[in-house]
């Protein structure tokens, strides 16, 4: 039977890992499908038994809102996912099942190529999975001053009070703040959601950089007064790219390149959108 990949979350319509994984399936030869798969909270059990009983089923990534529940199930947790304490790839190797967290190295690669200097101070802007990816490589950094703003005080217990400063859930506090960096890890300003509050984006223009991981749209509210403001500035899409490539290599065992061509492929489906 044809194996199979795929992403799990609780909505998926706005997607892109289906175009990323297909095409690359396309070009190396690899006869597979790539299954987007909604689910409820109470089906996540049954869908990862199902998943370990299905030897066609290689493996999938973990998106909002269900990272930290399947890092709790899975079998297998690598040094880094343990740190993080979430994962978004699960994959087979050796008859076990693995989970791995590679917005980990997605983040490494946007932070590297836009920061080209020492930074210290950080507003990291959410606290799910992916923000806890985030918090985990700017911690490995020695970055040591770094404020988390989130809109509830329910994930401060489970981060370690070592990992950032000050915990604010009302944006009030952040008047009297300047950062290097504002980095927003939530999914504030995504299509069909919220943005952020207004007094992050008043905080941009005193900041040297501005790196949003939300991609869809390319060009958010807050990328847009970066840009307005000769801020140094990075989207979600370059993160989206460099996390998918070792889930796709884990996956088939073989390793591949980000082209220009998917690139631009990918933007001009969200420019379409």
């Amino acid at each position: 039977m044809r194996k199979k990949i795929g992403i799990v979350a609780e909505k998926l319509s706005h997607s892109l890992s289906p175009i990323i994984h297909n095409y690359w399936m396309k070009i190396n030869k690899i006869d597979a499908e790539y299954v987007c798969h909604e689910i409820k909270p109470n089906e996540i059990n049954q869908f990862y038994k199902d998943f370990k009983k299905d030897n066609n089923f290689l493996g999938f990534n973990v998106t909002v809102p269900y990272k930290e529940n399947f890092f709790r199930i899975c079998d297998n947790i690598n040094d880094r996912a343990e740190n993080i304490g979430s994962i978004n790839l699960v994959y087979k190797k050796n008859k076990k099942i693995y989970g791995d967290n590679t917005d980990y190295i997605g983040f490494a690669k946007t932070y590297k190529k836009l920061v080209k200097e020492k930074i210290n101070k950080i507003l990291l802007i959410g606290a799910g999975g992916a923000a806890r990816s985030i918090l985990q490589f700017l911690n490995d950094e020695n970055i040591n001053q770094i404020d988390i703003f989130t809109r509830s005080l329910n994930k401060k217990k489970t981060l370690s009070k070592s990992m950032f400063n000050n915990f604010i859930i009302d944006s009030k506090e952040l008047r009297s703040k300047s950062y290097d960096l504002i980095i927003n890890a939530s999914d504030a300003g995504m299509l069909g959601r919220k943005n952020l509050a207004s007094n992050v984006y008043k905080l941009v223009s005193n900041t040297s950089y501005v790196i949003d991981i939300v991609y869809n749209p390319m060009r958010t509210k807050l990328i847009d007064i970066a840009k307005a403001n000769n801020v140094s500035h990075d989207g979600g899409l370059g993160m989206l790219l460099e996390q998918a490539k070792p889930s796709f290599e884990a996956w088939f065992k073989t390793e591949i390149s980000i082209s220009q061509y998917l690139r631009n492929k990918l933007k001009s489906e969200l420019n379409h959108d």
